[in-house]
C-alpha cells in the first residue's frame, strides 16, 4: 500500500488531528478535485464516486459542493480523512 494514498476510515480518536473545510472545483473523468476553503493553493484529487457516496448526495452534485472531513496525519506521510459531512 502507498502510504502517501488518501484512505477513508471512521472518525480518529479526539485530539489527533482537525476538521478542515474543502470545496469541490472540478470533476475530471471519475475523479473530484477539491481544495481547502481557507487555501485554493491545496488542492487534491479522490475519486469522485466515492466522495458522493461519503457525503450522501449523488455525484452529478459534487461540483462546487462545500464539505467538512476530519485529518490525521499519516504515519509515514500523508493524510487519512474521514467523518465527511456536507458544509
Amino acid at each position: 500500500m502507498n502510504p502517501r494514498h488518501e484512505q477513508h476510515h471512521e472518525e480518529p480518536v479526539v485530539g489527533t488531528g482537525k476538521r478542515v473545510e474543502y470545496v469541490v472545483v472540478e470533476l475530471r473523468g471519475a475523479s473530484a478535485l477539491f481544495q481547502a476553503a481557507d487555501d485554493p493553493s491545496r488542492t487534491r484529487q479522490t475519486g469522485a464516486a466515492d466522495l458522493a457516496e461519503q457525503l450522501g448526495i449523488d455525484l452529478p452534485d459534487l461540483l462546487g459542493r462545500h464539505y467538512t472531513c476530519w485529518e490525521t496525519p499519516g504515519e509515514y506521510g500523508g493524510v487519512f480523512r474521514s467523518g465527511f459531512q456536507l458544509a
